[in-house]
Formats: C-alpha cells, sequence, structure tokens
C-alpha cells in the first residue's frame, strides 16, 4: 500500500476503499466520475530511473568516490510517496540504516547531526523498520525549547552546528510519528519560525540561548520556497492549533509566490528550478490545493530527461534540461539531476492526465 509522509493511506485510496465497501454491502458506489485522472507514466519514469540510481540500496558519488546516505535517504522518501515500490524503499532503508553512524555521525566535529538523524528515521518509518536507535539519538538533540542541534565535540573548535528548518522539519515528522514526548516542543519551534506573511527561512537564529528565536527577530530573514514547503509537510502531521494555523498560512503564501506557469523559484538566485517546484507542488498537493499542485506537476514533468540513458532524470532547470538530452549526464553533474528527481518526484502525483510534455526528438 501507498504510503504518504502522514503515514497515511492516500485520499483515493480511502475513496476506492469506500466505493468496494459499498458495493460489497449491495450499496450503490459513489460516482467516481468526479475523480481527476492523473497521470502515471512520467511519475513512473522518473521513479524508475531513480531507483537505478541507488542499486543495493545506495547511492554512489562518482565524482567524488563516495556513498551519499542523505541522498540515498532523499530517494528512499520520494519513493514512498507511490505506490508499488515497498521492496525499493525497504532496500535503501536498510542500506542507510546499516550505514548509520556514518551518515549520522559524519566526524569534522559533529557527533551527531540532527538533520541527518532526522531524515534518517523518516525514511526508517516510511519502511516499517523498527527503530534502530535513531529516535533516542534524535530525542539528544532536541533542546526543551524545541530546537534541534547537532551535537559537537567540546574540544574542537572548527565544529559547527548545521541544523536549520528543513532539518527541524524532518524532526517533526520523525518524532509526530513516534508519539515522542519531544515531538510537541519541536512542533512548536518550527511553527514559531513562521514569519508574518507565512513563509519560512533555512536558517535559525545565530544564538540557540536568545530569548527570541523568531523568524520576525532576524532582521537578515529572507523567504524561502523549499523551507516553507518542508514546514508545511511537517506541520500538517502535528494535531494543534497552532500547527494548523501555521500549515494553512504557509500554504497560502505558496499560492501568492508560484509563477503563472506553475514554477517556483529558489531564495538564491531567483530561479525557477524543478527542486522548489517540486517540493512546492508535493506540499500543496497534500493541503489538498489540487489546482496548484497541478501546474507545479505540469511544470515539473517538462524537465524531465527523455533522451537517452538520462531519460527519466529531472533537471534543476532550462538549462540543464538542454545538456541532458543533448549531451547526457556526467559523474559532475548526476548528482544535480538525481537531487532534483528525488525532491521532484512527489509533486508528478498531480500531474494531469494530458498534461505530460511529448517526448522530444533525440
Amino acid at each position: 500500500m501507498k504510503k504518504t509522509i502522514r503515514g497515511g493511506i492516500a485520499p483515493l485510496a480511502l475513496v476506492l476503499l469506500g466505493a468496494m465497501s459499498l458495493a460489497a454491502c449491495g450499496g450503490e458506489a459513489a460516482d467516481d466520475t468526479d475523480e481527476k485522472a492523473y497521470d502515471t507514466k512520467t511519475a513512473t519514469q522518473v521513479a524508475d530511473w531513480l531507483v537505478a540510481q541507488a542499486p543495493k540500496g545506495v547511492a554512489r558519488n562518482a565524482q567524488y568516490g563516495t556513498d551519499d546516505f542523505g541522498l540515498s535517504a532523499d530517494i528512499g522518501i520520494a519513493l514512498a510517496q507511490l505506490d508499488g515500490h515497498d521492496a525499493e524503499v525497504e532496500t535503501i532503508a536498510k542500506a542507510v540504516t546499516t550505514n548509520q553512524k556514518a551518515y549520522t555521525s559524519p566526524g569534522f566535529g559533529t557527533l551527531t547531526s540532527a538533520g541527518s538523524t532526522a531524515k534518517a528515521l523518516v525514511l526508517q518509518q516510511e519502511a516499517d523498520l523498527p527503530d534502530s536507535g535513531l529516535l533516542e539519538q534524535l530525542e539528544t538533540t532536541v533542546a526543551d525549547s524545541g530546537r534541534i542541534a547537532d551535537v559537537l565535540e567540546p574540544k574542537n573548535k572548527e565544529a559547527a552546528d548545521y541544523s536549520n528548518t528543513i532539518g527541524q522539519s524532518y524532526a517533526v515528522m520523525a518524532l509526530t510519528e513516534a508519539e515522542s514526548g519531544k515531538a510537541e516542543a519541536a512542533a512548536a519551534f518550527l511553527a514559531g519560525q513562521q514569519c508574518a506573511d507565512g513563509w519560512f527561512r533555512v536558517t535559525f537564529a545565530a544564538d540557540p540561548e536568545a530569548a527570541d528565536q523568531t523568524c520576525e527577530a532576524d532582521p537578515k530573514a529572507v523567504a524561502d520556497a523549499d523551507a516553507t514547503a518542508f514546514a508545511v509537510l511537517a506541520l500538517q502531521e502535528v494535531d494543534s492549533a497552532e500547527a494548523e494555523k501555521a500549515a494553512t498560512a504557509g500554504v497560502e503564501w505558496l499560492k501568492s509566490t508560484q509563477a503563472k506557469d506553475g514554477s517556483f523559484s529558489s531564495a538564491t538566485g531567483n530561479v525557477a528550478n524543478s527542486n522548489t517546484t517540486g517540493l512546492a507542488g508535493w506540499a500543496l498537493g497534500e493541503a489538498d490545493e489540487d489546482k496548484a499542485a497541478e501546474k507545479a506537476a505540469t511544470w515539473v514533468a517538462e524537465q524531465v530527461v527523455t533522451c537517452g540513458d538520462a531519460a527519466g532524470a529531472v533537471a534543476f532547470d532550462d538549462a540543464a534540461l538542454a545538456d541532458g538530452n543533448e549531451k547526457g549526464l556526467t559523474k559532475e553533474t548526476e548528482g544535480m539531476y538525481r537531487l532534483a528527481a528525488a525532491q521532484a518526484l512527489p509533486s508528478l502525483e498531480w500531474l494531469p492526465k494530458g498534461a505530460a510534455p511529448e517526448k522530444s526528438t533525440c
């Protein structure tokens, strides 16, 4: 059965289940003519390409000759949003779990990466694997205020805390799913990072002990659609009036910043791209904002590479799409297409039938 970031049954599955139950009881099934028809071929193509990027569950960075467990987790979480990929998600989750120390305790002064631990636990939960100690490890990174922070080696002056709103969002997802005693505080802190207009910034207050750590107290705060999408996805899972209010405001801000062509732009460089558009489209779809989600999915579908061995990859932007179709991918560029595909894949669930562009001439 398809999983979602919420860990529940997809809305369409509920409709079909209800219709089947009515038929079995001799009643009339609900009229399904109003159900929207979504394209599945494009998502399947992208999913199949992503699966091939993580043989035995691990994405290998050919440029640097290293295993990329963070990207592997991104791929697994993305695949978990679609039907029919339980086996692949489990394979990836087991591989990341096997290597969780290398992923969540990377060294260089970082004893525990809060964001990596949270993402690894979300993946583990999506795969229905037993907790391998990640929950307790994550809980140790959550302060009384609810803010996550990396655990650093005290004597290493080069060590730095890289925790941020995206990691906090993963933490809220994981802690909420686990019904942790830390979940409420983590969610409240995340909701408190929202600025008045509804958006979220990526960074936290520089001083974790500051009395006011809110977005409004940060004169350098910059609206970020990626961070806002992650926060909305996380807060939609939380059963509280504060979280619901924040998620709703985040959705409204995302809708207001969507371009007419359906795309969303990154905060850095203000470039329309598939990573940001995919994440925003996913969040909007989960919030039942179908029209906005469909526009985002349509734009993302136009960034799917259709030529050669790279068919199914997702290009970051128009320039990368041309390169992917004409030149293929290189070990220096493949990571960009992999991450774009992982972040964009869930949004393609809302791609209307007939909206996918025809295959280009290769």
